[in-house]
């Protein structure tokens, strides 16, 4: 589905290892169906890399943002933290998750379709 910044976002994340936590491919499952139901998000799925969420991520999850932080959101910044040193950044456009991705020391992307990349 083309937004506004998947231009900018490609030109970020193109030639580069991408990894996700595995509640992406409920969110865009989703996400996809409620855009177009005939849309096939498998393509996009074989590209990534899944973090399977389990009790230990779960538990840093929880402890991870503040309250007004979705779980889901969550659990996607501690997914990222799991990833380690491995980790070149974090993208996101949701102004809570990027505020809590920075708190726990990830550089956060969010490519702006009018800015050069």
């Amino acid at each position: 589905m083309e937004e506004p910044e998947t231009g900018s976002l490609q030109d970020l994340v193109r030639g580069r290892q991408l990894a996700s936590s595995r509640v992406a491919v409920v969110e865009v499952a989703k996400a996809v169906v409620r855009a177009n139901p005939d849309a096939d998000p498998q393509p996009v799925f074989a590209l990534l890399a899944f973090v399977e969420l389990d009790a230990d991520l779960a538990s840093v999850a929880g402890a991870t943002g503040g309250a007004g932080l979705h779980a889901l959101d969550a659990i996607h910044v501690a997914s990222t933290l799991r990833l380690g040193d491995e980790v070149d950044g974090f993208v996101t456009y949701d102004e809570r998750q990027a505020d809590a991705a920075r708190a726990v020391g990830l550089h956060v992307h969010a490519p702006d379709p009018r800015q050069p990349s």
